[in-house]
């Protein structure tokens, strides 16, 4: 009897501890499935995520330039714009040396090195060429180099010099350029002043030194009183 009882025992512990292992894998199974399948459903969702960032700058087109299309007409051209240029340039070294020169000249002179004549003369060529420079950098600062047109004479492209003796380009409309009969009439007649609705700038056009290559062109933008070659 007391075999039988140990054997019962025995196959009862048995059958219990096989039912709670089977408990307990039980969770874990479905841990793995779960994980598995939200695995798919993310990878899925990156893979459209991927593509999508992928075809989407396909879609984007860049604008066209409208500007370039713009064929640009030569009719007038001043032939001392680089000459004009390259003096205007100029100015700035003569300032630098007659600030370098007259102390130097005036030191010099006090160490009995040489006279006083001698500085003077030296701050006299440095402050003369100065000047010069500087009231012709004046007078040419908005000379006008090169005039452009389109073929449609509806647009004017005019290319002019800054006060540093740098080419500058500014197009305007030819409707929006100032008539000549309103604007006052330049010094000595050298140029002729062009000025447009939109600012104060006022260029300076030398029409009778200048090559004018289509004058109907030209008269038609700036007027018919204009002196033609």
């Amino acid at each position: 009897m007391m075999r039988t009882l140990s054997l019962l025992k025995s196959v009862g512990n048995t059958k219990g501890s096989v039912i709670s292992s089977l408990t307990n894998r039980q969770p874990i199974l479905l841990q793995n499935n779960n994980r598995s399948v939200f695995g798919g459903l993310a990878q899925h969702c990156s893979t459209n995520s991927s593509l999508a960032s992928t075809e989407q700058p396909a879609t984007i087109k860049k604008p066209e330039n409208e500007t370039d299309a713009t064929n640009w007409t030569t009719i007038y051209h001043f032939p001392s714009i680089m000459l004009t240029a390259s003096l205007k340039r100029l100015k700035f070294y003569p300032m630098v040396c007659t600030g370098v020169s007259v102390p130097i000249s005036i030191g010099l002179a006090y160490m009995d090195i040489w006279s006083m004549t001698t500085a003077e003369i030296v701050g006299a060529i440095g402050f003369t060429t100065s000047l010069t420079l500087s009231l012709f950098g004046l007078i040419t600062d908005n000379l006008v180099g090169f005039v452009y047109c389109d073929d449609r004479l509806s647009k004017v492209k005019i290319s002019f010099l800054d006060a540093k003796g740098k080419r500058q380009n500014r197009i305007y409309s030819v409707d929006d350029l100032v008539s000549r009969t309103e604007l006052p009439k330049s010094f000595l007649k050298l140029y002729f002043p062009v000025k447009n609705h939109e600012n104060g700038d006022v260029y300076k056009l030398v029409h009778q030194y200048g090559e004018i290559y289509d004058a109907h062109a030209f008269n038609r933008i700036f007027g018919n009183d204009v002196v033609t070659k």
